[in-house]
């Protein structure tokens, strides 16, 4: 790493390996912050040392383990670039802490413990490419290679990181407020150093000087214990701001960010320090389609003691920090303040700290929250009222808008619009365009860009979900009256078959350049599109004949063969068909493309498989208002005589007698309530559920393997390992 200083860096690098040095046990934590000018700009720049010293391992060894994470917020390009490095005793610390976590949801836990166990970091963390070398004296830290961080014999401190093509050589010095560590109040207001070094992007070097502070405090243990803490399992929301006037504010709330208070400490020009009971509250709030965090993108602080009211907007939503260090990700936001102090107006400059709520307590739970963006999308797509721009898209007239006149735009929205809101209205999990949106990321590439495509993908659904009622008889769907038992068979009909064609307006403005790729894209929802139509067509025909001949000879075989080839057609086909669309969104190598298809139509396979199980369980949600709600009552499939996984595994596994007794009993249909619970804690006590989620299981594992061989070793990917597990083993509510 070349210094942008003027001073000579590497005077650690012949040192000792800092892993040899003895210190305490605990962590210390190093934390860098500037706002600089310079050509373009302005920049917010962050730099995190991290050193962890722990108790011998089983082996005698010491534990010591070492991270560095750097970034770079440009205001003017809206753009945040930076990298994350660690050794390998640091990523069997995050191991452990995962491992030990018992409130992490299991299928998570052992999706991460999974990946963890090679001993490399998940992306983008990357290894330290050498040993930490700390000096003989004070403070001289050598990250192997691509951090410095030293404190100079006039108090300044020199902060390197990066590489020769992206990076920062900076030096934090003391300016008039005097001391410029804040170590003897971790928390406490920071004051202003000077700052002055180079910034360096693609090769190119940024002269630069501005204001900072820094941190330094240490703690008990690398992570905070995630069993006990409920501080930050809650949340947390901390922001530093600095003043036109010369004032300096920090305040930090746990929680959401709906309204908190907490306490507030605010630093004079003259360096007194005033603690006041404050709120803070955020708003307008941005979903990571990474990593499903939701922040607020404006947060307004108020400390009514000292007539302080405050409006903190950060530069752009995507500031996230998406390390291992914290999991699920962080955002790390520089942003600009305005308001009034004492009654005067008052402008400003500062960072936003966000410690996500969650922390994936619950798989269901963590993949359902795109369904707020989705819903927005959706609605932007098929918006709440008439809207001329949207139907004219709906009604393939873009070529010639004039066509769609005035007097037939209502009449449009109520025939094919809202018929379709209705049945999204009452939108289930999601999993659909959670699907589409990982499997871009997956692969390194920025979803944002692609966000419509989660509303095309769940209206096309629901859509196929519309017809479905209309052929079964359906009269509940997602806890609410089917959309035909509202809106009449013929409207819903031809509204779900206007649905399928959503895709294709939503495709157009996404990939306007790109012909091929829309033309490939095309070809893959055409192949979805007549896979479901044929698994339709074998669920309407049902399998009543088969199941009569597999009764008779004791031999399931047949049966199942059916149920499995419509679950493919019908469900796992298309999930798989979405799965693909976003690897080819991602410009996915053909072998990785080939393996993800293999992937997720197991996934979708043994999520039909679980949804057979769950039919014996019943199943639930909550509505708009947070009430629980039947979705599916107890054994509906079974009471109603349909042949699902469950039924064809009996065949095999009930004495004969009693198969042919319980077949005769639900063949016809009707059933009624107890005696369906019979039948179900019969079917349960034959192993049939554990025979079912067993095959559902064994899909899932053995499509992994070579899946999971070809891909990036990231956060998404630990995710979509967890997706299948959850797939095979679902809650009821």
């Amino acid at each position: 790493m070349t210094g942008g200083t003027g001073t000579e860096v590497p005077r650690a690098r012949s040192a000792p390996d800092a892993c040899d040095l003895p210190r305490p046990e605990g962590t210390r934590w190093w934390r860098f912050a500037a706002l600089l000018y310079g050509e373009g700009g302005p920049f917010g720049v962050t730099c995190l040392f991290l050193r962890h010293h722990g108790p011998a391992t089983d082996t005698g060894v010491p534990q010591s383990a070492h991270a560095l994470v750097w970034a770079r917020a440009d205001a003017a390009t809206r753009t945040r670039v930076g990298e994350s490095w660690m050794d390998p005793a640091a990523v069997e610390l995050i191991r452990r802490t995962v491992a030990g976590d018992r409130h992490m949801d299991p299928r998570v836990r052992d999706a991460f413990g999974e990946a963890l166990a090679q001993g490399r970091p998940l992306g983008p963390d990357r290894p330290l490419p050498g040993p930490v070398r700390a000096g003989a004296t004070g403070l001289d830290l050598d990250f192997g290679g691509v951090g410095v961080l030293r404190e100079e014999d006039d108090g300044s401190h020199l902060v390197e990181a990066g590489t020769e093509g992206s990076g920062l050589s900076l030096r934090f010095a003391v300016g008039d407020l005097g001391s410029a560590s804040p170590e003897q109040r971790e928390g406490g207001p920071v004051p202003r150093l000077e700052v002055t070094g180079v910034l360096r992007q693609d090769g190119a070097h940024t002269a630069v000087r501005g204001q900072g502070w820094y941190e330094h405090f240490h703690s008990r243990s690398w992570h905070q214990d995630p069993a006990t803490d409920q501080a930050l399992r809650a949340g947390r929301t901390r922001v530093r701001l600095h003043l036109d006037n010369g004032w300096e504010v920090h305040a930090c709330a746990t929680g959401g960010s709906d309204g908190r208070a907490g306490r507030a400490l605010l630093r004079t020009p003259q360096g007194e320090v005033i603690e006041a009971p404050m709120t803070l509250r955020g708003s307008s709030p941005w979903t990571s389609l990474a990593t499903l965090n939701t922040y607020a993108t404006v947060y307004e602080l108020t400390v009514p003691r000292t007539a302080l009211d405050l409006r903190a907007r950060v530069w752009f939503p995507k500031q996230e920090n998406r390390s291992s260090l914290v999991l699920p990700g962080t955002l790390e936001a520089w942003a600009d303040v305005e308001g009034a102090f004492g009654g005067e107006p008052v402008r400003g400059w500062g960072t936003v700290d966000v410690l996500p709520l969650g922390r994936f307590d619950d798989f269901e739970e963590h993949i359902t929250r795109i369904r707020d963006t989705t819903s927005q999308e959706i609605r932007r797509l098929f918006p709440d009222e008439p809207r001329r721009r949207e139907l004219v898209t709906v009604a393939g007239l873009e070529e010639r808008p004039d066509v769609l006149d005035e007097l037939v735009v209502q009449t449009l929205h109520e025939s094919l619009v809202r018929p379709i809101r209705h049945i999204t209205d009452g939108l289930g999990k999601s999993m659909r365009s959670y699907v589409t949106a990982a499997t871009i990321e997956l692969f390194g590439v920025d979803s944002e860009p692609y966000r419509s495509l989660l509303g095309a993908v769940e209206i096309l659904h629901s859509g196929n979900l519309t017809v479905d009622d209309v052929e079964d008889r359906s009269p509940m769907r997602r806890g609410r009256p089917a959309v035909h038992t509202v809106f009449g068979e013929a409207t819903a009909i031809n509204a779900g078959t206007a649905a399928y064609f959503v895709l294709d307006g939503v495709l157009r403005r996404v990939l306007p350049d790109d012909d091929r790729l829309r033309r490939r894209i095309y070809e893959v929802y055409l192949g979805v599109m007549r896979a479901a139509h044929a698994g339709q067509a074998l669920d309407i025909a049902g399998h009543r004949e088969a199941m009569d001949a597999a009764v008779a000879g004791g031999d399931a075989e047949a049966v199942l063969r059916r149920v499995r080839v419509t679950h493919r057609l019908k469900t796992a086909v298309p999930v798989r068909g979405l799965a693909e669309i976003g690897g080819i969104v991602a410009r996915a190598e053909e072998r990785q493309l080939a393996a993800l298809r293999d992937y997720f139509e197991a996934v979708g396979m043994a999520y039909q498989v679980s949804d057979d199980v769950m039919d014996l369980r019943g199943l639930s949600a909550r509505d708009e208002t947070g009430e629980t709600v039947a979705t599916k009552h107890v054994a509906e499939d079974l009471r109603a005589g349909k042949v699902t996984m469950p039924l064809g595994h009996a065949v095999a596994l009930l004495p004969g007698p009693l198969m042919r007794e319980v077949w005769a009993t639900v063949r016809g249909g009707g059933v009624d309530a107890a005696t369906a619970a019979e039948i179900v804690t019969l079917l349960e006590g034959h192993g049939v559920i554990d025979a079912c989620l067993d095959e559902a299981e064994r899909m899932v594992d053995q499509a992994w393997g070579p899946f999971h061989d070809l891909l990036p070793g990231n956060h998404l990917a630990v995710m979509i390992r967890a997706l299948g597990r959850y797939a095979v083993r679902r809650e009821r509510e």
